[in-house]
């Protein structure tokens, strides 16, 4: 039995370009290792899975433009030519990141609303659906997805989070060490990182890009860094702070869990409180220092349990699903 022969539609980039293309990187590389597997970027070789990141092109089909999407009737002439079957990897519905709400309404017929028809269309298209998380699958159903061949597998973390010198039973820093990793969207809550940042007893770092229409207060803001960078901040801090909602599978969640940080985060809609799976503090945002004592005094017995559970949040778990998956079209 020959290889089996994966077209990764998603070309990424090896530099900072965001979660989902720090994850088809990682993916990419693990499977081009693997002898059961040839993985490769050119649509029109003989392919048994043609295997999409949403509609993305990827930012490494530079020549195509970074943010340009596959249009439907390309990947049904692909289907139809291969006879492979189609394998996506659900991402996000700007409905669900954006809930536009009255006020948001017209921005959103006018520039998301197409991409998210587009969207259910292709993972009703699909032969087999891969979500990141229980509630991205519950939303991908809320607005359309019909389809019954599907699976949940969380995100793995990139080698590099793998931390040897955890240490489950030494104390926090005094003041608290967070840190907080994402990219400014309205839904990450950076408001609430700014607040945090003012309360005593805490020391904020924020990785990523920070909007100037929010106050980072005291706020140290780093832009954003290399892995191998943010891997040395994380040797210093107590908690990633992750306040965000609707997120579908934040990498930053399953890297800082890997790492052997717990997570303080955000328990409203969203997928946070399913991958912290108990390693970590839900916020009450009513009561910021209550939530912050709370990660002061929970803060040895969670790195405790987190030295028990870091293997769940490697890319290794996350490599063996996607072979499993894969291996359901094996010829």
């Amino acid at each position: 039995m020959g290889k089996t022969k994966i077209f990764f539609a998603y070309k990424h980039t090896d530099e900072p370009w965001g979660g989902a293309n720090n994850f088809i990187r990682t993916l990419y590389s693990e499977l081009e290792k693997d002898s059961e597997f040839a993985v490769h970027h050119d649509a029109d070789s003989n392919s048994g899975i043609l295997f999409f990141s949403h509609l993305s092109y990827g930012p490494g089909n530079v020549a195509l433009g970074s943010s340009r999407l596959y249009p439907l009737s390309l990947i049904k002439k692909l289907k139809k030519k291969s006879g492979a079957k189609l394998v996506v990897r659900a991402v996000n519905l700007r409905v669900n990141s954006e809930k536009p709400g009255l006020l948001g309404l017209p921005i959103y017929l006018k520039n998301g609303l197409i991409s998210d028809i587009n969207t259910i269309k292709l993972v009703n298209l699909a032969d087999f659906v891969i979500f990141q998380s229980e509630f991205q699958r519950s939303f991908f159903k809320k607005w359309g997805y019909g389809g019954k061949n599907d699976t949940v597998i969380h995100n793995g973390a990139p080698a590099i989070f793998q931390n040897d010198d955890y240490i489950s039973g030494k104390g926090h820093h005094e003041p608290l060490r967070l840190v907080s990793n994402s990219n400014f969207k309205t839904f990450k809550r950076h408001d609430i990182v700014a607040k945090i940042s003012l309360l005593e007893g805490t020391s904020v770092i924020h990785v990523g890009r920070w909007s100037d229409r929010i106050k980072n207060h005291k706020v140290d803001v780093r832009g954003t860094l290399t892995h191998e960078e943010i891997r040395e901040i994380y040797k210093n801090c107590d908690y990633l702070l992750h306040p965000a909602v609707y997120d579908p599978c934040p990498n930053s969640v399953v890297e800082a869990l890997h790492f052997g940080l717990p997570v303080i985060y955000s328990n409203k809609e969203g997928s946070s409180e399913e991958l912290v799976r108990g390693n970590g503090v839900a916020i009450d945002e009513n009561d910021l220092k209550k939530t912050i004592q709370l990660a002061k005094e929970n803060f040895t017995v969670l790195k405790q349990k987190l030295s028990n559970d870091r293997g769940y949040y490697s890319i290794g778990r996350a490599v063996t699903m996607y072979k499993d998956a894969f291996n359901k079209f094996k010829k």
